[in-house]
């Protein structure tokens, strides 16, 4: 008899301690309802709940895309629309989503063109400083972009904003409403959308082009500079809109040290993706499969480790992203970021751009060879493939150097 009565409280101390080692588990690899535990839910209406933290709580099915070129140059290029922008020809300017001019060209150019790029994270600042460096020393300025992105209720119109040298008055810049495009808001704020601007900087780049660069106005509804995620017992920041997520400046110089014949194709986002994604870009004028290089620069919004400690706890379920290079025609793959062989075992969306905070924004650019691998089969698409294991990532630009 006393056997019988004390099997219902072994079994609910047998409960009882499977909880507790359940939640000290949790507790322990940094895992609740919202990240990695909960992505094999295909709940709809669970999807919607946890959407407010960058992460959604289920993996997509693979997504696809196709999009222009928005912007090719290479030293000829250039030098015939500097020519024409000079005698009063402004058509090529107008009719581009890209605002670039190259009225200020001497011509010829010393060499052939290449870039640089460099970003800063805005999340709950409204601004930043962006390091540029890189350039070599004697290089003609081509141009400058600023691109940046947010998560906002309705588009600024205009958007106004002020950039320059770090340390001076800047300059102000007015851009038009939608000025990049916009897409899905990345697991944030269901009630906002994502939107890109664009604007050309050129004359706000300081001579030998390398320096520091500020830029400040962009909308946020926190700037104190906290925390996107909770803290121990510090609750988070929230998600009131508008979300300032980060800038990207993008500078095109010409150099000796370039080839002549070296080519750079500009796409334009924006793409929200949380599950596997590729995009194929169409590279028109063809390919130089003579030149022995790849220059491939990605900027978007949204990268992070994990949601844990304030965002710096990584949870590598979550942040195990990989980018691929391809070639549409011979299948032809090169991974170059990530775990699995690829070139660089980093992530391209772990926030660096905000390290150690705020994160949400990614600058990264990797060189690899050769210029022959994507010039088979004709040279006149490329595609560019992410693997993403529920982290809600935007990709913003590419751009495909080819030197």
């Amino acid at each position: 008899m006393r056997i019988k009565r004390l099997i219902p409280i072994i079994v609910v101390l047998f409960l009882l301690t499977l909880t507790t080692m359940t939640s000290i588990q949790q507790k322990l690899t940094g895992v609740d309802s919202s990240t990695a535990s909960a992505q094999q839910s295909t709940d709809d209406d669970q999807l919607a709940a946890k959407q407010d933290n960058g992460l959604s709580p289920v993996v997509a099915k693979e997504t696809t895309a196709q999009t222009d070129i928005d912007l090719y140059l290479d030293a000829d290029e250039v030098e015939r629309r500097a020519l024409q922008e000079q005698s009063g020809d402004t058509s090529a300017v107008e009719a581009s989503k890209i605002p670039i001019s190259f009225k200020h060209i001497a011509v010829p150019l010393p060499g052939g063109v290449d870039h640089v790029v460099a970003g800063v994270a805005t999340r709950n600042t409204g601004g930043g400083v962006i390091r540029l460096r890189g350039v070599p020393p004697g290089s003609a300025l081509v141009g400058a972009l600023l691109i940046w992105g947010e998560i906002a209720a309705a588009v600024a119109n205009p958007y106004t904003l002020n950039f320059g040298a770090d340390c001076t008055a800047g300059q102000t810049y007015s851009v038009p409403p939608n000025a990049s495009g916009s897409t899905t808001q990345p697991c944030w704020n269901g009630q906002g959308t994502f939107f890109s601007y664009v604007a050309n900087v050129t004359n706000a780049i300081v001579p030998g082009i390398n320096g520091d660069y500020r830029v400040k106005g962009l909308r946020s509804a926190i700037t104190d500079s906290r925390c996107p995620w909770s803290d121990g017992l510090c609750p988070g920041a929230g998600n009131a809109l508008p979300l300032s997520e980060g800038a990207s400046l993008i500078v095109f110089y010409s150099s000796q040290c370039v080839p002549r014949g070296s080519q750079i194709y500009i796409s334009l986002g924006p793409r929200m993706f949380f599950g596997p994604h590729s995009v194929i870009h169409p590279t028109v004028p063809a390919i130089n499969g003579n030149l022995s290089n790849l220059k491939h620069s990605r900027i978007g919004a949204d990268g992070q480790v994990g949601v844990a400690s304030c965002g710096l706890r990584s949870i590598p379920s979550i942040s195990d992203e990989r980018t691929w290079i391809e070639n549409p025609i011979t299948a032809g793959s090169i991974q170059i970021k990530g775990d699995g062989g690829g070139l660089n075992r980093d992530s391209d969306w772990n926030g660096t751009d905000g390290e150690p905070l705020n994160k949400l924004w990614d600058t990264h650019t990797d060189v690899f060879g050769s210029g022959a691998f994507l010039a088979g089969g004709g040279g006149n698409s490329y595609r560019v493939r992410y693997q993403s294991q529920g982290d809600c990532i935007v990709w913003v630009a590419h751009i495909l150097g080819v030197r």
